[in-house]
């Protein structure tokens, strides 16, 4: 971990498409920001890689605000190693699936949060889990309208 504590207002380049801002607590009241450095390289090849933007919803927490906003009491966002992110033209199951080379990697509705923790975590709170059946052959549609048939000559 390659920890950077920044003063919160400025606007530091991290990498070639990152800077410090994009990584503030959203809260009004710390005065400074935990990034580590290991996680913005991995996004930044993980934009190049994409060739498409990354905007992050979410970095650093303070204790405070990640209290607030429900995040896990051991939360990556307090310690500068967690970001909740969308990538431009993609859903978030393509983000998440182009996301395996993370150690936590959590699938939501609306986005898809990435960490660099030491140890592997998968986590999925989309509302949405359920699959749609495969679409029916024609062998399926044939034998429905035989049973329907059969039905209406009894």
């Amino acid at each position: 971990m390659e920890l950077h504590v920044i003063k919160k207002g400025i606007r530091k380049q991290l990498t070639k498409n990152f800077n410090s801002s994009e990584f503030e607590c959203k809260c009004s009241r710390c005065k400074e920001v935990k990034i580590d450095m290991d996680h913005v390289r991995k996004l930044q090849k993980l934009r190049d890689d994409l060739g498409a933007p990354i905007s992050i919803n979410s970095g650093y927490r303070c204790p405070a605000h990640n209290a607030e906003v429900g995040g896990a009491d051991n939360s990556q966002h307090k310690y500068g190693t967690a970001t909740d992110i969308v990538v431009k033209g993609m859903s978030p199951d393509e983000v998440a699936d182009a996301c395996e080379s993370f150690s936590g990697l959590g699938r939501y509705d609306s986005f898809t949060h990435v960490d660099s923790r030491s140890g592997k975590a998968r986590w999925d709170k989309r509302s949405k889990k359920e699959y749609l059946p495969p679409e029916p052959t024609e062998d399926d549609i044939n034998v429905i309208l035989e049973d329907l048939e059969d039905e209406l000559l009894r």
